[in-house]
């Protein structure tokens, strides 16, 4: 066999640690014997096969139950010894009475009858006793611990040191809150200048073949919970359009915040899409439309599970606010973003826009997926891990190990998206 781990050494382990549960000692003991020559992979495998032996060994000792000995029976000469002695008396006795008789006519001296018999001494009959059976004891159970359970292993996907890339998926729509509170100034500034300035920042960015889609509210209309506008419908990016689109948004004093309507619409802006479609909501206060953002988002994403909704919050002040927005994203499956003055919200919506990765198993079922930088705590196991929306980086086989940190590192060369894959023992899980 070879000395090395392989998925074939893990599911002989597995299967040797199952039937051990279910008590049957040989094919546990055979299973894990295959196993038992890789080195320092199954720590505990000596110790299990041990204990399989000796419990195997218990079951098989056994003692028969103990045989009452048998009934001893009369001798034969001891019957007949019995008889004689009874029929020997009895003639005595009739001797006796014979001499004493006094016959008519004739005097007869009388003399005392002297009988000089001697009877053999029957030896007493010995009966063997039989000798105690003796019964096995069956052997102290010994207590063996329990296999430790096998520890997760994590997986993390990470741009490499120094790296900063805006590639994102494929689809990006965003939806930018026009209502009257971007109005308000942070450092003189208002905040609708502050969002305008990040948006255009970000769409210089963007890798060429992104396709964009805006849409915004309460910046035409005061009190109007239908003022939601689609700015720029799904498609190609044109820089130059899109930024002078941007920058034509101004909010109105009174103009409402109809998030569930605008999500609502978005979805409806992207139906025929295909691919992964990531939906990014910057907003700085709550819904003021009676709408339920939360459960309207829960519906987009039951309704296209490749649709996530991610969110901004942008220089929120009350707490009740947040935990809605946090909501939202929850219900998108996405992730949620404080940002509280220009530099914070440029890095949000770069961390919001950032590619995203799937974690897919050996029975192809997707067990997890999240944003580049995100970590997930996984069985140990080899998967498949696909970088971007639509598969841009795949990568075949990532080990992810008991007890330690998988490490997938990517960086841009030439424009082409690599990847590298490290561990770092001392990131415990």
């Amino acid at each position: 066999m070879n000395a090395k781990r392989t998925l074939e050494t893990d599911r002989l382990y597995e299967q040797g640690v199952a039937c051990m549960r279910a008590a049957r000692w040989e094919e546990a003991i055979a299973l894990l014997s295959q196993v038992r020559h890789v080195p320092g992979a199954y720590p505990d495998v000596e110790a299990l096969i041990a204990d399989a032996q000796l419990k195997q060994e218990i079951e098989r000792t056994s003692a028969p139950p103990a045989t009452p000995p048998p009934k001893p029976r009369p001798l034969r000469t001891v019957v007949f010894g019995g008889i004689a002695v009874t029929a020997l008396i009895s003639l005595i006795v009739a001797a006796v009475l014979f001499v004493r008789l006094d016959a008519s006519g004739v005097s007869v001296a009388a003399q005392p009858l002297v009988l000089n018999l001697t009877f053999p001494t029957l030896a007493p009959t010995s009966t063997p006793t039989p000798a105690p059976t003796t019964t096995s004891q069956p052997l102290p159970p010994t207590t063996t611990p329990p296999p430790a359970d096998i520890l997760p292993g994590m997986l993390s996907v990470r741009m490499a040191p120094g790296e900063r890339t805006t590639r994102t998926t494929k689809n990006l729509a965003i939806i930018l809150d026009a209502s009257g509170s971007m109005l308000a100034r942070i450092d003189g500034v208002p905040k609708t200048v502050i969002a305008r300035q990040a948006l255009t920042a970000l769409v210089e960015r963007l890798p060429e073949t992104t396709r964009v889609a805006l849409r915004t509210y309460g910046h035409r209309r005061a009190d109007d919970c239908s003022d939601t506008e689609l700015i720029q419908p799904p498609g190609p990016i044109q820089r130059s359009v899109l930024i002078d689109r941007i920058n034509a948004i101004r909010p109105v004093n009174g103009g409402r915040t109809p998030i569930a309507q605008s999500l609502a619409n978005m979805a409806q802006d992207l139906a025929g899409i295909e691919g992964d479609v990531l939906i990014v909501l910057v907003s700085d206060g709550d819904e003021t439309c009676n709408g339920d953002p939360v459960a309207t988002t829960a519906m987009l994403r039951a309704a296209n599970p490749r649709l996530r909704v991610s969110v901004i919050g942008f220089n929120i002040n009350k707490d009740e606010w947040r935990q809605r927005l946090e909501g939202i994203a929850a219900a998108g499956e996405g992730a949620y973003f404080d940002a509280t003055n220009a530099n914070q919200l440029a890095d949000a919506l770069d961390q919001a826009i950032a590619l995203t990765y799937r974690v897919i198993d050996r029975q192809g079922h997707e067990v997890y997926q999240g944003r580049i930088g995100s970590t997930v705590r996984l069985a140990p196991g080899v998967y498949r891990i696909d970088i971007g929306g639509d598969a841009e980086l795949t990568l075949e086989t990532v080990i992810v190990e008991s007890g330690s940190t998988t490490f997938v590192e990517l960086r841009e060369e030439a424009g082409v998206l690599r990847a590298h894959t490290t561990a770092d023992d001392s990131a415990k899980p």
